[in-house]
């Protein structure tokens, strides 16, 4: 008989994937042994991935599915729930904590799980052994025991598993000595003083008492623990306390807590209660609060305990009591974190209001009743998870004016009351967003509209700290439960956009927002549709949304926050008085969407008179359609003579698609002469030239240009130039320069450059710089650099690096620091190449660690020392998505540190979820000789989605089975072959070995 499942406990660790794995195992009818014999994993280790209590292994998972026969889908599942699952340490919320930051008890514990985390998180078996290899004596039981959540380790623990774990590669702890540990060790116990008399402090004269300054005679028992007690005791967990006021204050009542011999709380009531000189006499439970609570308590109550307790720590209890009811004062006058959540205000938040019928009658809310929603269930779940005490988070994903926000605020109807709710007070700063993650405790609800402002690193310099800070908030136990509610626009940028500076860091965000994010659509469906037919009565905004939305309700009820102009003819006039584009505009879209094309034509007019290019074109359109094709010509030419180029072009368009190119070219030549346009300059030139004018345009060219429009010149120029005629066309760039227009002047110089003309480019360039051309600067640099002169070019680089240093911009141009470095590093001067390449690093430019990689790479033949250095860079390098880091990465480290560490490096990557590293870990392998193994990893690549692995997968399986080499012999004689042939197989015998060794636990 197989073994009994276990029951998955409500909010463990892995609850969702426990509980999807059992479903698997049920539908299979397999117990653990009958599966354990399918996929090679023992009963033991499958009963514990279905636990819950902890995320197993993705091998595991993957094992488990495997064994249960399930598709392909429900792998796929299971994968999204184990990497939504939170693992012991999330790397994402790991800090490491310097030892002389360690003040706490608590914090010892953390620490051990923090250094195993950031040491490549090795099993506590290969722990115990390298302990056994340093000759010490280090228990995985007893370790296991003591990195338990909660669990406090001895000493002998602490400090044998922290030398023990700095031997490790990449260990935070290492270069730490065994006495710094035993001093943190001893440093956070609490501390042992001699037994205090009953009206005297340390055996001295008499103090004064604590709040009255009266004499200190009261009897104070002495605390157990301190010497002479009963032995020593352990201070309880401390609740989460919000950063500022409160934890300064509570902090300190602590600190006298420990000072005074971690007391018990009817040692400090008793001291109370017998000293008649304190105004207060709190009992053990408010003694409690104020020690391990959250809760402020009672002014009168904090000072009394705070002089308690500065008496058993043989302190000034006058000062301490006086200190504590001022750190009272200022916790109790802080500004709350948040508002209350019944509190909130949804047009705050962002929430659109409908809009406003114009006519008499009840006053109607700014919301409409709302509509519940397919995706609103999926919303609710997370909700509900956080209302029972787990933390989560929810982002609404949709396109604009799909109703995410409003579907946010409705979802809060199920918080309970005792909750807060905090959002940014200015949407566009993200320091608000840390500083608010940083301080959400309990019962908050975190509301980050538009999330794509502060994780997008486009938009956002500090968007990985926000990852981090969220991290922290959503897998710190002690702050649960918070819920993240939040919106993202379905094009946001870094969800769409390929490549760029940043694909490392945009996979990273387009992965946190997919495993929170539940889609919204603009567009209600028949049930969405049938529900707003029953509310319409309620509300006759929802009646009109009902008759004119056409299924997309959201937007339709958010298009204005004015009068309806559909129903109030009347706001047309008032519309044209003000200039009120926006309500023309949307008159007459709404009107158009009714089938009244002829009344949309007139708004459309309207708004596009009034200023607003957009309109231009749907006017000309539906005045087209309506049969008065010379009525739009006619219109488009009145505002292009007014100096209008969108209307010119619009006008000109539709005469040239009628063969009236003449009229076509006077109406850019009106449009020009009216507002100075170059883009209906350059229109008008162009039609001449296709008509075999050139003489005439540059005529007419020159002319504009003598009314006091140089652009007309440059125009002028490049017309000429395209023409062939050089001469011409660089007197006219350089008259257009002189006239005004340092654009003229670069112009020149980059046509110039094309033909070979360097020193005269410089000085078209130099013209322009003069002028103040700043986009001329580089390319001048670049140029000097091309004609040999680097001097020159270093000191116009520098010159503009040190700009871009001060002051440092949010997204600044670092194209001058890059082509510093670069010029650096061509001349031979690899270190000051590096500095600015760092510089460049600094200032948020992922792109440079491989620069700095491959420099640091080079040193290398000088000094091996640089190898650690340069695969640190090109880890941070493959992490921002550059791959070529992959390559140099495993060579370095395969050419100077052996094949193993290279495999190591490759586990660790793998580790972090990064398939590219799959793929290449086939690819080292296969090189060294192995194509069992290669092969195994190429498959496995190949699941993930590569394309090239499978493929040589496929050919690699093939020359396996046909019993040929992985690869290709070298060319040669007979016995040159013969001799590379076992030079090859004598290194890839040795390298075989260790590889194997190094991938034993992969």
């Amino acid at each position: 008989m197989g073994r009994p499942k276990k029951a998955v406990a409500p909010g463990a660790v892995a609850e969702d994937l426990a509980r999807f794995l059992q479903e698997l195992s049920a539908r299979s009818g397999k117990t653990y042994d009958a599966m354990a014999r399918v996929c090679g994993v023992s009963a033991a280790t499958l009963c514990r991935a279905d636990s819950g209590e902890r995320r197993p292994r993705l091998e595991v998972v993957r094992a488990y599915v495997e064994a249960c026969g399930a598709g392909s889908s429900d792998l796929r599942k299971a994968e999204r729930l184990w990497e939504g699952t939170p693992s012991q340490v999330s790397l994402s919320g790991v800090r490491w904590v310097e030892p002389a930051g360690v003040c706490e008890v608590h914090q010892l514990g953390e620490l051990m799980c923090v250094a195993r985390a950031l040491s490549g998180r090795p099993s506590l078996r290969s722990v115990e052994e390298r302990a056994g290899a340093l000759g010490l004596v280090l228990s995985r039981s007893t370790l296991g025991d003591a990195m338990r959540p909660g669990a406090v380790p001895t000493e002998t623990v602490f400090c044998v598993f922290m030398r023990v774990i700095g031997d490790f590669d990449g260990s935070p702890a290492a270069g730490y000595g065994p006495e710094v540990w035993e001093e943190v060790w001893r440093r956070v116990q609490p501390g042992r003083r001699p037994r205090v008399r009953a009206g005297t402090v340390g055996g001295s004269s008499r103090k004064a008492s604590p709040v009255r300054g009266a004499s200190a005679a009261s009897p104070v028992p002495a605390a157990r623990g301190a010497g002479g007690g009963r032995g020593g005791r352990r201070p309880r967990a401390r609740a989460w306390v919000r950063p500022g006021p409160v934890k300064e204050f509570k902090d300190r009542l602590y600190q006298l807590y420990l000072g005074a011999g971690v007391p018990s709380l009817d040692d400090i009531a008793t001291a109370v209660l017998l000293d008649d000189s304190l105004e207060a006499a709190p009992g053990r439970d408010s003694v409690s609060r104020l020690l391990w609570s959250a809760e402020l308590g009672l002014q009168q109550d904090a000072v009394a305990v705070a002089g308690i307790l500065a008496v058993m720590a043989g302190l000034d209890p006058a000062a301490a009591a006086e200190q504590a009811g001022e750190l009272w004062v200022q916790a109790a006058a802080a500004r709350p974190y948040g508002c209350a959540v019944g509190e909130a205000d949804p047009l705050a938040l962002g929430v659109r209001e409908a809009f406003v019928l114009p006519r008499g009658g009840r006053t109607l809310p700014a919301l409409v009743p709302y509509v519940r929603r397919q995706h609103d269930q999926a919303i609710e779940v997370v909700v509900g998870r956080a209302v029972a005490g787990r933390s989560g988070m929810v982002i609404v994903r949709g396109p604009q004016a799909a109703g995410k926000t409003r579907s946010c605020w409705e979802a809060l109807r199920g918080i309970p009351a005792g909750w807060r709710l905090w959002h940014p007070a200015d949407p566009f700063d993200g320091t608000q967003v840390v500083q608010g993650l940083a301080q959400a405790g309990p019962r908050t609800v975190v509301w980050l509209d538009r999330v794509e402002r502060y994780l997008d690193p486009v938009q956002y310099r500090g968007a990985g700290t926000v990852q981090a800070e969220l991290g922290n908030v959503l897998h710190d136990s002690r702050r649960a439960p918070v819920l993240v509610i939040g919106t993202v626009s379905a094009t946001a940028g870094v969800l769409t956009r390929s490549g760029g500076l940043t694909p490392g860091a945009d996979t990273v965000v387009r992965t946190l927002i997919e495993d929170a994010a539940v889609d919204v659509s603009p567009r209600f469906t028949k049930a969405e549709l049938a529900r707003l037919a029953d509310l319409a009565d309620l509300d006759d905004r929802l009646a009109t949304a009902r008759d004119n939305a056409r299924g997309a309700v959201p937007k339709f009820l958010a298009t204005s926050r004015k009068a309806y102009p559909i129903l109030a003819p009347e706001s047309f006039h008032t519309a044209v008085e003000q200039g009120d584009t926006d309500t023309l505009f949307m008159g007459g879209a709404l009107l158009q969407q009714s089938g009244r094309l002829e009344e949309a034509a007139a708004w459309y007019q309207r708004a596009a008179e009034a200023g607003d290019s957009q309109a231009i074109e749907p006017a000309a359109t539906l005045l087209t359609e309506s049969g008065e094709p010379q009525e739009a010509i006619s219109w488009l030419r009145t505002l292009a003579e007014a100096g209008d180029p969108d209307a010119a072009v619009a006008a000109a368009r539709r005469l040239l698609g009628t063969g009236r190119e003449n009229e076509a070219i006077r109406v850019y030549q009106q449009a020009a002469l009216a507002s100075g346009s170059s883009r209906a300059l350059r229109a008008a030139a162009a039609l001449l030239r296709r008509s075999g004018r050139v003489q005439e345009a540059v005529s007419w060219l020159r002319d504009c240009a003598a009314g006091g429009r140089p652009v007309a010149l440059q125009e002028a120029a490049d017309l000429l130039w395209e023409m062939g005629d050089t001469a011409r066309a660089l007197r006219f760039y350089a008259d257009a320069g002189s006239a005004g227009e340092p654009g003229a002047w670069r112009e020149a110089a980059a046509r110039l450059q094309t033909l070979g003309r360097g020193d005269e480019a410089v000085i078209m360039y130099r013209a322009a710089v003069r002028q103040g051309d700043r986009q001329s600067v580089l390319p001048l640099a670049d140029l000097l650099v091309e004609l040999g002169r680097r001097e020159e070019a270093l000191e116009i680089y520098l010159e503009e690096a040190e700009k871009q240093r001060k002051p440092k911009e949010q997204n600044p141009d670092l194209g001058a620091l890059w082509r510093v470095a670069n010029l650096y590093r061509s001349s031979g001067q690899p270190d000051e190449a590096l500095s600015w390449l760092r510089e460049a690093a600094d200032r948020g430019d992922v792109a440079a660690f491989m620069q700095i990689g491959l420099v640091l790479r080079d040193k290398c033949e000088q000094d091996e020392c640089f190898v650690d250095e340069a695969v640190a860079a090109f880890t941070k390098a493959a992490a921002a998505g550059e791959w070529h880091a992959y390559r140099e990465s495993v060579w370095l480290l395969r050419k100077y540190r052996g094949l193993k560490a290279a495999v190591a490096w490759l586990h660790r990557r793998i580790e972090d979820k990064d398939r590219r590293a799959v793929r290449e870990m086939a690819d080292l392998l296969r090189e060294a000789g192995m194509p069992e193994q290669a092969l195994v990893w190429y498959l496995r690549a190949a699941a993930l989605g590569s394309e090239y692995s499978a493929k040589y997968a496929l050919r690699l399986q093939s020359q396996l089975l046909s019993g040929q080499d992985a690869e290709a012999q070298p060319g040669g004689s007979a016995s040159e072959v013969t001799e590379a042939t076992e030079a090859t197989e004598a290194t890839q015998a040795t390298e075989a070995t260790e590889a194997t060794e190094a991938t034993e636990d992969l």
